[in-house]
């Protein structure tokens, strides 16, 4: 037994002593808007007389409200089915269909109608035909008698004044104008373009011979002997110079490079390689 207790305190140190702390057991959330709501005998003393408040009138009121609305939705329903829509009918039926309609047909038949012709009577024998007498005898006959007496004798003469001055600014720019300008055009215009032409077509032929002449001058005199020149002079120099060039120059420059300079390169990149470990040598 010793031993058992022995080997309990060596597993749980706190036994004996005080009780081990437990972590705390996560419980269900808390209720945000109990956990926001305010307490104290202040908060209590306001909510339960509002509670009560509304407790004894604002829910009979509501409740008493609802049942209005209930009923009067019925008794709406009810009356409007039953009551008002045949009693609608039944007037209009009887004032719009046997009475106000007769009514009408009548009124329009015996009074509206001979008032409206009646008054169309007056309207054309009392207004419309004196109006019109004024209108044609005050207004369209002098009209027509000052068109006919005065402003057509006018008019005419006018346009034939325009006429006659069209026909002699016609005559005046013909004689002055087009009469001149026709002999000049026929007795000097195309005589001296004749001639101009002539004189460019001789230039122009003098021209082409003088440049043939030059051509065949400067052919004789720079193209052939160049051309001389360039083939027994300056190409097989320009050959010598080359084969000269390639056999003193080109061909021991190549034989250094391959005799000399290539295998002093490729020892040095070998030595190079050996003492700091660089690439390999390309043969």
């Amino acid at each position: 037994m010793v031993e058992n207790r022995s080997n309990r305190k060596d597993r749980h140190p706190y036994a004996g002593s005080a009780a081990a702390p437990r972590s705390p057991r996560p419980g269900p959330p808390a209720d945000p808007a109990r956990r926001d709501e305010p307490d104290g005998l202040v908060y209590d003393l306001i909510r339960w007389p509002a509670r009560l408040i509304a407790l004894v009138i604002v829910v009979p009121l509501q409740l008493l409200w609802q049942g209005l609305v209930l009923v009067g939705r019925g008794l709406r329903t009810l009356l409007w089915t039953w009551f008002l829509r045949p009693l609608l009918l039944g007037l209009k039926r009887l004032l719009w269909d046997w009475f106000l309609t007769p009514l009408g047909r009548l009124l329009w038949r015996w009074v509206i109608n001979p008032v409206r012709l009646a008054v169309l009577f007056v309207f054309h024998y009392a207004i419309a035909i004196p109006l019109r007498f004024l209108v044609t005898w005050l207004v369209i006959v002098p009209a027509r008698w000052l068109w006919q007496t005065v402003l057509r004798p006018v008019a005419r003469a006018f346009a034939g004044v325009l006429r006659l001055a069209g026909k002699i600014a016609e005559a005046v720019l013909a004689a002055l104008v087009v009469a001149p300008a026709r002999w000049a055009w026929r007795a000097v215009i195309v005589p001296a373009g004749r001639i101009v032409a002539e004189a460019c077509r001789f230039a122009m032929r003098v021209a082409t011979a003088i440049g043939r002449g030059i051509a065949a001058v400067f052919r004789v005199l720079v193209v052939v002997p160049t051309a001389f020149v360039w083939r027994t002079v300056v190409v097989p120099v320009a050959r010598a110079a080359a084969a000269v060039w390639r056999v003193t120059v080109v061909v021991p420059v190549r034989w250094v490079n391959r005799v000399f300079w290539q295998p002093v390169a490729r020892a040095g990149r070998e030595i190079r390689s050996a003492l700091f470990g660089g690439p390999a040598v390309r043969r």
